[in-house]
């Protein structure tokens, strides 16, 4: 299905005719609706939903004149008048088996002052369907695109809120992720043959049997009362419960304006002064013993420096004074002995040689400045023991001492902001008639919270023998079925339970286990810890959904924080309308309002553009800002902006977004799409 026009006429903000072509191409499937809030977003949002299955897109227990209502006032109001005729008219392309048809669906209303009058028509290819009659027009929408595959594909803040809450709770949450899972339509065929099979046994049963259901029917139906006021007063205990909240957190808020809260920590702040005083004292011992130690060197680098290299100076001197003796005595040993007597050469000759080769060997181990005085007479041990102390102070002093001198002054400033806040107290008479109020608050809340429990306590034995009651009545249903001849149609709602019970279960475990592959891919897409998780868990039998991290631990899904839930709804309803095989439109209205940026970012990056092949967003300027915009440009194929006029009381419609120009949106909108 893809949707091409919308036309809404005197509905809602709407003045007049205002028409929206919502044709899309392949490379650009958004469509984007800017408007401030109150500018009519939510009414073209819920206004499709209604054209395509009016009174069931407001719920499966509103009353028709409470629809009725409705309409009446959605029709616009002028200055001087509201109007008594509204429509809204919508047209899509539908494609089955390899075929393209085109629909256009269209609802309108006439107030005739005591009632609301309202037409639907349906065309096919621009004729009024030949093989239907009129009044099947609606079953034939609803075979089309069943309400409740299509409230998965209309995404709003307040929809994936409830699912987000609802997973808090994990009853209501299974209840709702069954809904979604189209398991509610075998749960109310069941509970419909279970009624048909009773009507039928009753009807052949035994007078004695018919007298004790009644009777346990109407002890039920007391309970099913009773439980039912009891959720009335616990709507209002919890509403109540909301109202002491904001109203202690408004009071702490005085109080801590008062200095409450300074008040509140006087006396942490004494022991972490204590604590700060200790951890000072050893700092300062630490660099008292840093002093006493090497520390004096390093406030001479440069002598420190000399020293080494006149140490290194004497030593090389000493070892080349101790080479040329070592070198002179042998010379003289070998030269004194026969080194000449098997030669050739007079004595006064080898004399002669003798003296230059002394000679000669001396001045290659002349040590330089020889006058020099040798000032350390220290052993290299010695040596080497100051060469260490001189790079422990020139090297390790600086950087320990550094370290502590930070965390001492770290320490230290603490200390004065500790003072500071002691300081800054109030005296305990100040604040204490903020407190009694305070305490009276907190007392009527944990006293409420005493009510709820007893209410949910009460809840649940009812809840005991309603199913008890249920069970006996279920007994004597039974127990009329065998001494009775039961009709054959009663047989055959009896098996159509038994098949159908079987059905249920493969067919939640079938579809439990493709969204697990769904849910798994979509929420890793749209969460900003996709490089912690691994992936997303449905236990089938106990229906437990658990995020698995990439280190094989589990966390519930009960157990994400609110933003997360927020996101985690998002992705089970875009899982949802996945695995649902039904190609339709995504419809999406104010998707960003409550999540963080690093959310915000993963919807528009991953979930816009590729939620589906169409996809129509209604979104305020904070929401889908210039940043979000620039991303989404090349996505977007249309844009429109609603605009209020606050005097006319009218939304006026535009092309283009909160901050681009007509000339901008005709290009963006007309590129590529037919209009």
């Amino acid at each position: 299905m893809k949707l091409t026009k919308l036309v809404i006429n005197d509905f809602g903000p709407y003045r007049g005719r205002n028409e929206f072509q919502l044709s899309t191409s392949q490379e650009s499937p958004i469509i984007l609706f800017g408007g401030s809030n109150g500018a009519g977003k939510t009414t073209l949002f819920r206004g499709i939903q209604i054209c395509l299955h009016g009174r069931s897109a407001l719920g499966r227990r509103v009353s028709e004149s409470d629809y009725k209502e409705h309409i009446r006032g959605k029709l616009h109001e002028y200055s001087d008048h509201s109007a008594d005729e509204a429509s809204i008219r919508l047209e899509f392309e539908y494609a089955y088996m390899g075929e393209v048809d085109h629909y256009s669906v269209e609802r309108s209303w006439r107030d005739r002052g005591k009632s609301i009058v309202e037409n639907l028509e349906v065309r096919r290819n621009g004729k009024l369907p030949s093989d239907l009659d009129k009044d099947q027009w609606e079953d034939f929408l609803k075979e089309l695109i069943p309400p409740g595959v299509s409230q998965l594909f209309f995404f709003d803040g307040e929809k994936v809120q409830e699912l987000a809450t609802a997973i808090e709770d994990d009853e209501s949450f299974e209840d709702s992720l069954f809904s979604l899972l189209g398991l509610d339509l075998v749960d109310r065929l069941d509970a419909d043959l279970s009624i048909y099979r009773s009507r039928k046994l009753d009807e052949s049963g035994l007078e004695g049997l018919k007298e004790e259901i009644k009777e346990l029917r109407e002890e039920k139906e007391e309970l099913e009362n009773r439980r039912q006021e009891l959720k009335d007063e616990k709507e209002d205990k919890e509403d109540r419960l909301a109202e002491l909240e904001t109203e202690i957190d408004s009071k702490e808020a005085d109080i801590a304006q008062e200095g409450g809260a300074y008040a509140d920590k006087r006396e942490e702040l004494k022991e972490r002064r204590a604590e700060l005083n200790a951890k000072i004292e050893n700092v300062e011992e630490d660099i008292r013993e840093i002093a006493t130690d090497a520390y004096p060197f390093a406030l001479a680098p440069g002598l420190c420096k000399s020293v080494v290299n006149r140490l290194k100076e004497e030593s090389e001197k000493q070892e080349t004074a101790a080479a040329r003796e070592r070198l002179d005595s042998e010379l003289d040993e070998a030269l004194n002995g026969e080194v000449f007597s098997d030669l050739d050469v007079p004595d006064d000759q080898a004399e002669e040689i003798k003296t230059r080769l002394q000679s000669e060997i001396k001045n290659r181990f002349q040590v330089d400045d020889e006058d020099t005085q040798l000032l350390h007479q220290f052993s290299e041990s010695q040596r080497r023991e100051m060469y260490g102390v001189v790079d422990q102070a020139l090297n390790e002093v600086p950087e320990n001492l550094g370290s502590k001198s930070g965390e001492l002054e770290s320490m230290v400033r603490e200390l004065q902001d500790i003072e500071s806040q002691l300081g800054r107290a109030p005296e305990e008479e100040d604040i204490s008639p903020l407190i009694e109020e305070l305490n009276e608050l907190i007392e009527e809340k944990e006293s409420l919270k005493s009510d709820l429990e007893d209410i949910e306590e009460e809840l649940s034995t009812l809840e005991t023998r309603t199913s008890r009651l249920g069970n006996q009545i279920d007994n004597k249903l039974d127990r009329k079925e065998d001494e009775e001849t039961i009709s054959e149609r009663a047989d055959l709602a009896s098996n159509v339970q038994n098949v159908l019970s079987e059905y249920r279960e493969d067919l939640a475990k079938e579809k439990l286990r493709n969204l697990e592959d769904a849910l798994t891919e979509r929420y890793l897409a749209l969460s900003n810890k996709s490089d912690f998780y691994e992936g997303i868990e449905v236990d089938e039998e106990e229906l437990n959904i658990q995020v698995k991290t990439k280190h094989g631990n589990h966390k519930p899904q009960s157990e994400l924080s609110a933003g997360e839930r927020q996101i985690f709804a998002t992705a089970l309803l875009w899982a949802l309308a996945e695995i649902s095989g039904r190609p339709l439109p995504f419809i999406v209205d104010t998707p960003l309002g409550r999540l963080d940026k690093a959310h915000r970012e993963n919807l528009v990056e991953n979930f816009f553009p590729e939620a589906a092949h169409q996809v129509l967003v209604f979104s305020t300027d904070t929401e889908i800002d210039d940043e979000y915009y620039d991303q989404l440009n090349d996505d977007v194929t249309q844009a429109y902006h609603l605009d209020y006029n606050q005097e006319e009381g009218y939304t006026s419609v535009s092309r283009g977004y909160f901050w681009s120009s007509p000339d901008q949106a005709e290009e963006i909108d007309l590129e590529g799409v037919p209009q």
